[in-house]
This record gives structure tokens, sequence and C-alpha cells, in this order.
């Protein structure tokens, strides 16, 4: 059974394809071999994580500057390969891409794979609608909202965005080690946001935020893991604010899981989301977060997640945040543990139903 896997974004640290390189690890990959399209760009660490499995990565890049070459690219990969399978993660109908260029290749199964509940792109999404539907075979999706945003009525199969929970789970350990990286006090209070600098993520909104929590304390500190364009507005708006000293910027991290260990509450005010992978492993973390209302509700595993609306204000957000307490982390592991298991959120069961999909899938299509 081979497999095609396009990532419309670029291939690097960010929650997809995190999510992607998760199932593939824990997954049996006997009898497969699983292709990774990485549509734009490629950061070599990621690549190295996927080639380490054993994946063959197809760096094309040349999706949005050049979508004519990179389709005539895309059919000779499933062409040569002889792919049985596409899967192509996203979030807009710009996806016809793949299932046309997969259909025109002559492979049998399409799958897209909704990520998000919202396009930036909605002039090309609602002309290439019509196309998508006409030549995809199953939907997937990281979750109901984000699925009834691609398919509407149609029918797809959520798959969750499994982890690998021990590595999540609160270590002490790790948490003094990583305070003591960025030397900050025992009674300093971090917030912290992991994400791409980006419009989505409300960066913004977040720094008015904190602004409003350190008129009221002195006792904070925000962390912000993450690379992205807006990054150098973000850096200026702290520094016209005054908050340089209270502001890390700890830029993309390879060792999220453990740099989270450090923090206190995390702050996640995003304007859209589909299934967000760090909430969840905030959860698992045993952190409390707060997050924009928008998100769905899909991600609360916990009761310690606050659903907030983003037009309440940032003197609103504040308040909730001087008002959280702390988790008692140490004493709460294994019923975290407990309740993701239950919820389906064990990578390891995720793993054996997507590949119990493709099989049942592909024999469908014969």
């Amino acid at each position: 059974m081979k497999v095609l896997v396009v990532l419309t974004g670029e291939l690097c640290f960010d929650g997809i394809t995190n999510s992607v390189l998760n199932y593939y690890r824990a997954m049996d990959r006997s009898g497969m071999e699983i292709g990774i399209v990485s549509a734009r760009g490629t950061n070599e660490e990621m690549r190295k994580n996927f080639e380490d499995i054993g994946c063959t990565v197809y760096p094309l890049e040349n999706r949005d500057s050049c979508p004519a070459k990179y389709f005539v690219q895309l059919i000779g990969i499933i062409k040569r390969g002889k792919y049985d399978i596409l899967h192509a993660h996203g979030n807009s109908a710009t996806l016809a891409i793949e299932t046309t260029a997969a259909y025109l290749a002559g492979c049998k199964v399409r799958i897209i794979h909704s990520r998000n509940s919202f396009c930036e792109h909605t002039k090309a999404d609602k002309l290439l609608r019509p196309l998508m539907y006409a030549t995809y075979t199953d939907g997937f999706s990281c979750g109901e909202k984000a699925g009834k945003w691609l398919f509407g009525n149609r029918p797809f199969t959520v798959l969750n965005n499994g982890k690998e929970i021990d590595r999540f789970l609160f270590k002490p350990e790790v948490r003094k080690s990583y305070r003591e990286k960025l030397g900050v006090s025992a009674d300093t209070i971090l917030l912290g946001h992991v994400g791409l600098f980006h419009r989505q993520k409300n960066h913004p909104f977040l720094i008015d935020v904190f602004e409003e929590v350190c008129r009221h304390s002195g006792q904070y500190k925000l962390v912000l893991i993450g690379e992205g364009e807006d990054r150098g507005k973000i850096e200026e708006m702290v520094r016209q604010k005054g908050l340089t000293d209270k502001v890390i910027f700890l830029g993309r991290q390879s060792d999220v899981e453990n740099w989270i260990q450090a923090l206190d509450i995390m702050v996640f005010p995003s304007l859209f989301e589909g299934m967000p992978n760090v909430v969840l492993e905030w959860q698992l973390a045993g952190l409390p977060a707060l997050i924009s209302d928008v998100i769905t509700k899909e991600c609360g595993i916990m009761d310690t997640v606050s659903y907030l609306p983003l037009e309440n204000g940032s003197a609103y957000w504040a308040d909730q945040i001087l008002h959280t307490p702390l988790n008692d982390r140490e004493n709460t592991k294994e019923d975290i543990q407990k309740r993701f298991i239950e919820a389906g959120f064990d990578i390891k069961e995720n793993a054996k139903v997507l590949k119990n999909k493709y099989i049942e899938l592909l024999e469908k299509s014969k």
C-alpha cells in the first residue's frame, strides 16, 4: 500500500506537521510506503524526522509561487511512485489542485483532510469547491467544526489529533531545568503562547492583554514560542509598550513539550482554528488555558480550559488571567491520562484507526 501525504503548508514544527508525524511514527508501517510532499517550504530537521521513519520527502515548495508547475510535478510523483492513496491536508477548496492531480494520475483513493474552520482565500475557495467535490473520494477532518466547514452536509471521518500522552504529562524536574534556562524566579508566573506569528493567532490582542495584566501585577512574564511573518511587528509592539523585559521570544523550538513544563497559564486568543494541537498538549501538561470562544469545544478535554469572548476586550481577558488559579499539576497526572485515553486521543490507537481506514478505502476502490 503506497500513500502520498501532501502538506499544503510548510513542513516544519507546526501543529499539522507534528500531528502527521505522530501518526506515522506510531503506525505499524509494515506493508506500506509513505511519501510526504512539502508544498511551501521544508525545515531540514523535520524532514529528517520523516526520513528516519522511512518516509520519502518531496520538497516541491512552489504551490503558491507557481501552481501550474507544482500541479505537473505532483502528477509526475504520483505516477512514478504508483501511489494508491492521496492524503492531502489543508483548509480550503484549493485542495482541488491535489485531488485533480491525483485523479489525472490514476490514483483511486483521494482523501482531503480538513485542518481548520476558516480560510483566507475565500474567492479561490468558492471558485474551486465544485472541482474539489468532483475529484475527492473521501473526507477526513480533525474535528466536527473543521469538517462542517469544508464538507458541509457531505460525510466525513473525524480523526483525532492523537498524542503521545506520556511525553506531555507534567515532569517537575523538567520544569525546574527549563525555568532555570529562562532565568526566572520561583514566584514568577509565566504566561505562554505557542503558535505561528500570523494574523490567525491574534498576537496584537495577546500583547494588549498582557499589558493590562502588567498594570495590575509585576509578577507575570509572557513567553512566546514560534516564528512567522508577523514576528517583527509583534517585537516592535512590545518595545513600544515598554514590555521588552517582560516578554520572552523563544522562536521555533523542537522540544515544545519541555518548554511548556516551565509555564503556568496558557493564553490563546485565536481568530479561528480547526482542532488546535497545542491546546491538547497544554491540558496534558496540566496547564490552565484561556482560549477564544470561536475555538471548537471538542478540544476541551479537561475542565482547565476556559472559553472567552474576544469582543469582551483585553481588560476582561487580563482580569480572567489574574483570577486564574495555578493547577496542582503533579497530583492530576493520572486523571489527565485517563481522561485523554477515554476521549480517544491516544496516538497508538488513532494510528491503528487510520491504517485500517486506508485498507478499507483501498479495498472499496477496487
